[in-house]
């Protein structure tokens, strides 16, 4: 699932994806999200936030933007075990029409807070369920255009994916 296009005229420096995946655990992990604990057992299922680089279609090469792999700093996930908590970063979701509508970093200063906001993009009964029980979603980098599952699958082998577990707000 695809944020809905921008506005024309003004492209995105990046997609952003909804998908979800089972993460396969051999033993109960705990992750810390501000003052809540996340007990993740074997076969938890959770919402992955996929946030790619535009590819530009003429070249097949990513644009250059200042929004990429290196901005989010996050550590390398290969989709075995759960990725590790991140507190400053959130997914905000909207109750009353169960859309997702962006992410944001809060930073120590209101200047270095940033705020990613996506069309409103409406998320699938399963995946609302899912982030409602969890309270919490996947944030992860590492491709670009938008991938398809198997393409997805493929990056986690690889370990050309980087994630945290963040905390998911409902506004």
């Amino acid at each position: 699932m695809t944020t809905p296009p921008h506005s024309p005229g003004r492209l995105p420096a990046f997609n952003i994806g909804l998908t979800h995946v089972t993460l396969p655990t051999s033993q109960v992990q705990v992750n810390r999200l501000t003052e809540r604990i996340n007990e993740f057992t074997l076969g938890a299922s959770v919402i992955v936030i996929v946030l790619s680089t535009i590819t530009d279609q003429a070249s097949a090469h990513p644009v250059e933007t200042d929004i990429g792999r290196s901005r989010f700093t996050w550590p390398t996930w290969q989709g075995v075990t759960i990725p590790e908590a991140h507190q400053k970063w959130k997914a905000v979701f909207v109750t009353r029409d169960r859309t997702f509508r962006g992410i944001y970093y809060e930073g120590p200063t209101p200047g270095e807070t940033q705020t990613i906001h996506v069309p409103g993009t409406l998320v699938s009964d399963a995946m609302w369920k899912m982030v409602q029980s969890q309270s919490c979603a996947v944030l992860c980098t590492g491709l670009s255009g938008d991938p398809s599952s198997a393409e997805i699958r493929t990056a986690l082998k690889g370990g050309m994916l980087q994630a945290v577990l963040v905390e998911a707000l409902f506004a």
